[in-house]
């Protein structure tokens, strides 16, 4: 799959080279798209919860990709993990802490993550920095859960734009606010590779609100990056990516396989195995072209 879609991207012509298993660790941190969520494994789709292994997100797509032993990953994503989540495990979320968006699941920290812990994922991810000093390489995927809380507010306004761009704008808002304190808390104790993963579009319906997303995304960090001292952040592109790979089939990332099939033509919004190994190549671009 990856050899396809290195032709299609043309971006690309970056040098390759396997991972030391020596001195590489990767802390992954965010949502489900991190943790590799693909709700067949789970009821009413299958008979009971599986183990954590069971869910691949594309971290450990990169581990394979780069050669880097599973030991070397801490992928600390939750699933339904928000911005304000991330910082606060008592504020609301879509599953992580708090009942999940499937009733038959029960929140995912309740039930184990690939990494164990019961506080926020920002304190986890302040221990984990502080106790591994070859950590050299770190990616935060976070933001998507905020938009899909503020959905229901967004339905509300019916046909009032007005009220639509206020909702969403309000959401964004703290959005960027929580991203901030995230990526300034980060960079406080880590000053190695950082990369942000731009959100792809699940459909073509929801791109203005993906790249709304992805804009306050690159905005805040540009701006934390440009002030003194402040290390640089990298991007993976996975908006780009996608519809270019989705190319074919009008950048619809369903028709084009990149995102988990319930049925010939409705796809989930979590990415499939094709999706989740273009993550990780993008994310292997970032950490190969930083400056």
């Amino acid at each position: 799959m990856i050899n396809k879609l290195t032709l299609a991207l043309t971006l690309l012509a970056v040098p390759a080279f396997a991972a030391n298993p020596q001195s590489d660790t990767y802390l992954a941190l965010g949502d489900s798209i991190a943790f590799g969520m693909n709700p067949l494994l789970l009821p009413p789709y299958a008979s009971g919860i599986p183990s954590p292994d069971k869910f691949v997100g594309f971290p450990e797509a990169f581990a394979d990709l780069t050669n880097l032993p599973a030991k070397k990953l801490a992928n600390a994503s939750c699933p339904g993990e928000t911005s304000a989540s991330f910082l606060d495990h008592n504020m609301p979320d879509l599953g992580c802490n708090s009942p999940h968006v499937n009733p038959d699941a029960p929140p995912f920290k309740s039930l184990a993550l690939h990494e164990s812990y019961s506080g926020s994922q920002m304190d986890y991810a302040m221990l984990k920095l502080a106790e591994s000093p070859r950590i050299n390489l770190v990616t935060l995927t976070i933001g998507a859960n905020d938009a899909l809380m503020a959905l229901p507010q967004i339905q509300q306004c019916g046909n009032d734009a007005a009220c639509a761009a206020a909702k969403v704008g309000a959401m964004l808002d703290a959005y960027g606010g929580n991203l901030a304190i995230i990526l300034n808390r980060i960079r406080s104790r880590y000053q190695g590779t950082l990369i942000l993963t731009k959100y792809y579009s699940p459909a073509p319906e929801l791109d203005t609100i993906t790249v709304a997303l992805n804009t306050v995304m690159t905005t805040v960090a540009m701006k934390l990056a440009a002030q003194p001292g402040f290390a640089p952040v990298q991007f993976a592109d996975g908006f780009t990516g996608f519809k270019i790979a989705a190319m074919t089939k009008g950048g619809d990332a369903c028709a084009a396989g990149l995102l988990i099939r319930f049925t010939p033509t409705a796809c989930d919004v979590h990415p499939s195995e094709k999706g989740r190994e273009l993550l990780a190549f993008l994310v292997r671009v970032a950490q190969l072209t930083q400056p």
